[in-house]
């Protein structure tokens, strides 16, 4: 079995951010009235903006953010299309159950991503001890490798940091179907309760991988519409 597999996050609220790191947030504070010397209103703008800088890159961290849904392709070992399922929700803890207990029946023996060494699965193994979800695989990390985990962004630049490229870059390049949309819409489109648009969103991305994988081991990708055919989109609460 092999899977493919992407997560969207949204991160934690500026006051969870702060309580986490044991700190006031200051970007809320206003400066008081009256007159202000420039180094002391240039003091708090600087500490504003490094304030800022630092909640912005805790998006990328499972410390601080969270989970809102995981898309998994499953295929046989010769890459026949299986399932796509997708599981979204507030649940948390659920989602990362119901996901551990979904690879415990599947059993893969590699994982496809884009950038899951960096992100997906580390993102997921944090998420899974902070809610004490005991993940049913253990799934090794290791960089510099092609299996357990086949990660095409880190694989495409032959682990270069300078050359790693965005999926919809990769896609354009190998000339597959791209992202549906960008991760910059996830925040919004959760704000605005559209969970089953954002699981399909996300098995977009899956399938987009799926398509750069296949590209790259010289391999004709089954269409979406094959891979894509009536998926489990399982609302978690």
């Amino acid at each position: 079995m092999r899977v493919v597999l992407d997560i969207e996050t949204v991160q934690a609220p500026r006051e969870e951010w702060a309580r986490l790191l044991g700190k006031q947030p200051c970007g809320e504070r206003l400066l008081p009235e009256g007159d202000l010397d420039l180094f002391t209103v240039g003091a708090a703008e600087e500490q504003r903006q490094a304030e800022d800088e630092l909640y912005a890159k805790s998006a990328f961290d499972g410390t601080f953010s969270r989970i809102v849904c995981i898309g998994l392709l499953e295929f046989t070992d010769q890459m026949e299309a299986r399932s796509a399922v997708a599981w979204y929700g507030n649940n948390e803890r659920e989602l990362l159950r119901q996901f551990w207990t979904r690879l415990a029946q599947d059993r893969p023996s590699l994982f496809i991503t884009h950038n899951g060494l960096g992100f997906d699965l580390p993102f997921i193994k944090k998420r899974s001890i902070i809610h004490q979800v005991k993940p049913s695989l253990d799934i090794n990390l290791a960089k510099f490798r092609t299996e357990p985990v086949y990660d095409t962004m880190a694989i495409w630049s032959n682990w270069d940091t300078r050359g790693w490229v965005k999926l919809d870059v990769l896609a354009r390049a190998l000339q597959v179907d791209t992202k549906s949309g960008s991760g910059e819409q996830v925040a919004g489109m959760w704000e605005l309760g559209q969970g089953i648009e954002l699981a399909r969103y996300c098995l977009q991305d899956t399938y987009v991988t799926y398509a750069c994988y296949c590209r790259m081991n010289f391999r004709q990708p089954l269409s979406r519409e094959v891979v894509l055919l009536q998926p489990e989109l399982i609302d978690v609460g």
